[in-house]
């Protein structure tokens, strides 16, 4: 009985008294911490306005009791502070909240947000033509998140979508391939940065090439190896790490062929195709 009556002055309490709501960011997974007004033996720690307001856990003789099932064993009081803390937070978690002492019209009312940190965004090139290459920024949309470019700190392009189930990207074309760029995804906890280089995202990762044998002897053999060209694709012949031969063409609807004819049937030969920056791929 005396809890109930506790609670109601509480709660009309709260009602008759409205305060000045503090903004609070919580983040998926860590806690929050409510200060009050004055320190209590008796004190309540409320959730909602005035339409919905429902006690989460209620301060008696300074000991917490009667806290909320979906609350249990997530709330926490300090007898020293007066603070309460609510900890592994979730989403569902946001919304209003009055840390109120029993028979004093003090109190701290806290509109609290609980986010989720951002994800690391990804960057695709979409083309590339001479030195400018089209790049395409992703991540995965969550509430007030924003993806931007940015270069040498300042903001390029930026975007956001209230419709949480749409990933968000942001398309990109460089000026020339001399900068860096930063493709940033943002909520107001947390942030994460994906930094490229034009010149290596300009360029495809070289393909796997083929060895196709075309006349085997005795003590020799014929083989011809082709791959897929690219922007500054070599396609070479290496025994035991030295290069016997090399060809390249700057026509990148050509493949790219180079025969070899063997010397004996006692030695390894590995064809090597590779660009400037994505290294090489042997077979």
């Amino acid at each position: 009985m005396i809890c109930l009556v506790l609670s109601f002055l509480v709660l009309l309490g709260t009602q008759l008294s409205p305060t000045l709501q503090r903004e609070v960011k919580g983040i998926v997974g860590e806690s929050v911490t409510f200060p009050s007004v004055q320190v209590s033996q008796f004190i309540d720690l409320i959730q909602g306005d005035s339409a919905t307001i429902r006690t989460v856990a209620e301060v008696i003789n300074g000991t917490i009791t009667n806290t909320q099932p979906d609350f249990k064993d997530r709330v926490t009081w300090d007898n020293q502070s007066g603070f309460f803390k609510i900890w592994d937070l979730r989403t569902n978690d946001s919304g209003v909240y009055t840390v109120q002492s029993l028979g004093t019209q003090k109190n701290s009312t806290f509109n609290l947000t609980v986010f989720n940190r951002v994800s690391r965004p990804q960057v695709s090139r979409v083309s590339q033509v001479s030195d400018r290459c089209s790049l395409l920024c992703s991540v995965s949309n969550g509430r007030e998140v924003t993806l931007s470019w940015q270069r040498e700190g300042e903001t390029l392009t930026n975007t956001s979508n209230p419709d949480l189930n749409t990933p968000l990207t942001l398309p990109l074309e460089t000026e020339g391939l001399s900068h860096s760029y930063s493709c940033v995804a943002s909520n107001p906890v947390s942030t994460e940065t994906l930094t490229v280089r034009p010149e290596v995202h300009g360029f495809e990762r070289v393909s796997k090439p083929h060895i196709f044998q075309e006349i085997g002897g005795i003590k020799s053999c014929s083989l011809l190896c082709s791959v897929r060209n690219g922007r500054e694709v070599t396609l070479s012949w290496q025994r035991e790490g030295e290069t016997l031969n090399h060809t390249s063409n700057p026509d990148l609807n050509t493949p790219l062929t180079l025969p070899l004819e063997t010397e004996g049937l006692s030695h390894s030969y590995s064809c090597v195709a590779s660009n400037p920056v994505l290294g090489a791929v042997g077979v």
